[in-house]
């Protein structure tokens, strides 16, 4: 079992105020090649914004991005998995909360965010792996 601490060095925590527009937060995500952000009041995270809410609430309802605030728009109560939880117990939250971004916390702090993309790519080695150890014993 992988602790979720293997995948915190290969994410980044990307963060804009509950006063960001929509229009800042798409091109933060552009910027930085990814998929949500997450929504801060202070240093308290309020929320996560998603391409999904982009698409379901500001596109969809013809709002402004340039004038509409992330606080509108956010996914709110935001679930967090620990550092130290496996990225199996981490799928199967994403799985419940039908959520394809989760923020990872370590000692009450935001230290990375986990995708579905980064959950494929660890099965995909962990596969790879055990298809070696096979390979490799069945040679041997």
């Amino acid at each position: 079992m992988s602790h979720l601490k293997s995948l915190v060095k290969k994410t980044d925590v990307v963060t804009l105020p509950a006063s960001a527009t929509v229009l800042e937060a798409s091109k933060k995500m552009a910027e930085h090649l990814i998929g949500s952000v997450i929504v801060l009041e202070g240093d308290r995270p309020l929320g996560i914004f998603t391409e999904r809410d982009l698409l379901n609430r500001v596109v969809a309802k013809g709002l402004d991005p340039q004038k509409t605030p992330l606080s509108q728009v956010m996914s709110q109560g935001l679930k967090t998995v620990s550092v130290h939880e496996t990225v199996e117990a981490c799928f199967k939250k994403m799985e419940e909360t039908k959520c394809r971004h989760i923020p990872i916390e370590e000692d009450g702090r935001l230290v990375g965010v986990v995708t579905m993309r980064n959950i494929l790519e660890w099965l995909t080695d962990q596969i790879k792996e055990e298809n070696l150890f096979l390979k490799n014993y069945i040679q041997s």
